[in-house]
């Protein structure tokens, strides 16, 4: 007897049922990992020797900051920072995506690729895509829709990714983007850890405000641009509690302190030039002095 027999003998139908209903985002039928896609990283390990870079994300603070001396420096977009009015001249080097998740599925993430092909198509821009098995991840979207697929492309394998914390700070294999690095809770830490992956000295962080805390009621516009033009993530940030938005600022604060504890001890320096906002882990630093 297989196991999909074993479980139809022992659980009453109405509670498998109910399970469909309750849990409907299934694994997809992929692999339980991609380490096969992660192991093409390791051309970027320390790429960047001593160097410095910039994350771009996408918080309304950046509207007040000229970013365009920025188009001869190494830059890290994240999320839907290819909409910035100034993205031609800026012209990241790499742009970051975290893993798809509930409620987000094939129509959400198509509207990235699509955008790629159009500020992206005449440079070299490389894109790495955050995989789980979740169903509608990045890789299952282009298997169904393969004229989306952008040239430039790489993967981070997050599933099965341990969580990062004390006991495991300082194991160089959750720093590693050929291995599993370590979960995210926002796209920001997967920049970071390509950042350190890639030998940056200097990490300088922009559009980071980070303020939900100010907004939990999420009336206003938190990025830099209109909310029509990215991915809406309203429905899915509706369903936090008070409750949940606490532990998850706690959690977030924490793991950045832990990033910044790890980044200190290889001897690189992580600074926030967000202009505001709450993120007060990093040393703050002006934008100006940074160029």
């Amino acid at each position: 007897m297989n196991t999909k027999e074993i479980i139809k003998k022992f659980i009453p139908p109405i509670l498998l049922e109910a399970k469909a209903v309750l849990f409907p985002y299934k694994p997809a039928n992929q692999p339980h990992d991609f380490s096969d896609l992660a192991q093409k990283n390791k051309h970027f390990k320390n790429i960047h020797s001593g160097e410095t870079v910039y994350i771009l994300a996408s918080g309304p603070s950046i509207q007040r900051q000229d970013l365009k001396p920025l188009a001869n420096k190494t830059t890290i977009a994240v999320s839907h920072f290819h909409l910035h009015k100034d993205i031609e001249i800026i012209n990241p080097n790499y742009h970051v995506l975290a893993p798809q998740h509930p409620p987000f599925e094939f129509n959400d993430s198509s509207k990235y690729f699509k955008d790629f092909h159009n500020a992206y198509k005449k440079h070299n821009t490389k894109v790495f895509l955050g995989l789980t098995n979740y169903v509608y991840n990045y890789l299952e979207l282009l298997k169904k829709f393969p004229e989306l697929y952008y040239p430039h492309q790489y993967y981070i394998d997050y599933s099965r990714s341990p969580q990062l914390d004390e006991t495991n700070l300082y194991d160089q294999s959750v720093w590693d983007l050929a291995k599993k690095p370590f979960g995210i809770r926002t796209v920001l830490y997967s920049a970071i850890q390509m950042a350190i992956y890639m030998g940056f000295k200097k990490i300088i962080l922009l559009g980071c405000d980070h303020d939900y805390l100010n907004d939990i009621a999420r009336t206003t516009n938190h990025h830099f641009y209109e909310e029509e033009k990215g991915i809406s993530d309203k429905n899915h940030l509706d369903a936090f509690t008070k409750e949940r938005w606490f532990l998850e600022y706690y959690m977030r604060w924490k793991q950045y302190r832990l990033i910044n504890e790890f980044a200190n001890s290889q001897g690189i320096k992580i600074y926030n030039a967000t202009p505001g906002g709450m993120l007060d882990v990093f040393e703050l630093k002006k934008y100006e002095e940074t160029l």
